[in-house]
């Protein structure tokens, strides 16, 4: 009777601990108030007691060895995660890390624990059944290593929230194989052996040390990768201005350059029509000006949109596209005057082209188009991309993966730039596909201020 009350009290405070812990953790995230949550973790705590006691019962009435208290770890493990989905406004992956960290701090103070009893209690280290002595044993560790490894634990999970989910999506797979080590240290270096209890012990509090280690240089990790991708972003959004910038310097040193020479030439040609008028010859004077006039307009690249940034993006890419042997379509009929920043439009209209004319070199050779539609109307602004490819996407929870060489299959980074700024005009960007034609469709609402 006194081992079944210790082995309740035993379970009751590790449960509660594990729960502070992921409420501490999680405390920013939690949709119930703390008197009710206290409520809740009191009976949880009461029923993982019961359930240990219970599964510990029917185990030895087994005829085979059975762990016991792996098979309670493991119910109980299922219990907390589905408790915490429903208190806590988080995804099941931060969810399963948070959660396996907290088991590696209840290994790391048991293995505190064993230890102890080993150096100090060897009486208490041969006793398989629980004790009186089992209570402070069990709860002085988590009560001094708790709160410390609390504090780091969230240091880590607040560095990895600041990353795409993309990035670090699997990432509790890394805690689960640090866990299953300790399991496989458990089995093959038992601490049955009374020799070897306090090395035993002492290895699995190293683990335990060093999983945390790991698990902080890997949030460190994780957060430069995300910080390195959203300055390549960045970086690829002030390329697009650069060369708009650049684009229209061109553009102000053509036309300069033009009317020099427009005027220039003005003398010599005033000097014909004026011989041809001296002479009466109108219709000799007529043909040069329609020939003047011819000429001149050769020399000069049609306007395809009123907005700079389209019409430059758009000539470039469809010179670039029709030289490629890409078939380009286009209805463009976007304002100069619009309530978008040019910076914006670039990053949506020049990842689109670039992204299109990159696809469309994939494809057939009667699949090779791309087809454009712009439009401005009631406050909204609607892009329209449509362009043949290889027919090959890849995916990956839902996300477009970058086909070109040098992204290896990873997310890409201009259809997450579209949607970056779709999102702040409170628009959206939506990419759909069939067999021979991707289609990309974004809307912008042109009486929101953008962010930047």
């Amino acid at each position: 009777m006194i081992g079944s009350i210790s082995h309740f009290f035993v379970i009751f405070v590790q449960t509660a601990a594990t729960a502070c812990f992921c409420f501490y953790i999680f405390h920013d995230m939690l949709k119930a108030c703390f008197a009710r949550l206290a409520v809740y973790t009191f009976f949880l705590c009461c029923f993982c007691g019961f359930l240990s006691l219970t599964v510990c019962e029917i185990c030895s009435r087994l005829p085979l060895d059975v762990d016991s208290e792996l098979i309670s770890l493991f119910i109980m493990f299922i219990i907390g995660y589905f408790c915490l989905r429903s208190v806590v406004s988080e995804n099941s992956n931060r969810i399963l890390f948070v959660l396996y960290l907290s088991l590696h701090v209840q290994y790391l103070c048991l293995s505190v624990t064993y230890l102890a009893y080993a150096a100090w209690f060897p009486a208490l280290s041969v006793n398989y059944d629980y004790v009186p002595a089992d209570i402070p044993g069990y709860t002085l560790p988590i009560l001094l290593l708790g709160p410390p490894f609390a504090v780091i634990t969230r240091r880590i999970y607040t560095t990895l929230r600041q990353a795409d989910d993309t990035v670090y999506h699997r990432i509790w797979f890394i805690p689960l194989l640090f866990l299953l080590l300790y399991c496989v240290q458990v089995l093959f270096y038992p601490v049955s052996q009374k020799d070897t209890q306090a090395e035993a012990n002492l290895m699995r509090l190293i683990i335990s040390i060093c999983a945390f280690v790991t698990y902080s240089q890997m949030a460190t990790a994780v957060a430069q990768s995300a910080k390195a991708t959203k300055e390549k972003e960045i970086h690829t959004q002030l390329a697009h201005q650069l060369d708009l910038q650049r684009s229209r310097m061109e553009d102000i040193e053509t036309h300069a350059e033009e009317i020099r020479r427009i005027r220039h030439d003005h003398r010599q040609h005033m000097q014909v029509l004026k011989g041809l008028l001296e002479n009466g010859d109108t219709g000799k004077a007529l043909d040069y000006l329609n020939g003047y006039e011819t000429s001149t307009a050769a020399n000069i690249q049609p306007v395809l949109c009123e907005n700079f940034v389209v019409n430059t993006l758009c000539c470039r890419y469809e010179t670039l596209a029709l030289q490629s042997g890409i078939a380009v379509t286009r209805k463009l009929k976007l304002p100069q005057d619009i309530a978008i920043a040019g910076c914006d439009l670039a990053v949506i209209v020049g990842n689109l082209w670039e992204n299109a004319v990159a696809a469309a070199l994939d494809a057939d050779k009667e699949h090779r188009f791309i087809s454009l539609h712009i439009q401005e109307r009631d406050n909204t602004v609607f892009i329209r991309m449509e362009n043949g490819y290889g027919g090959i996407i890849y995916q990956k929870d839902g996300q477009i993966l970058s086909t070109k060489p040098d992204r290896n299959k990873t997310p890409g980074v201009g259809i997450a730039s579209i949607k970056s700024v779709a999102a702040r005009y409170d628009g959206m960007a939506d990419f759909v596909y069939t067999p021979e034609i991707f289609t990309a469709s974004v809307l912008l609402y042109t009486g929101v201020k953008s962010a930047l």
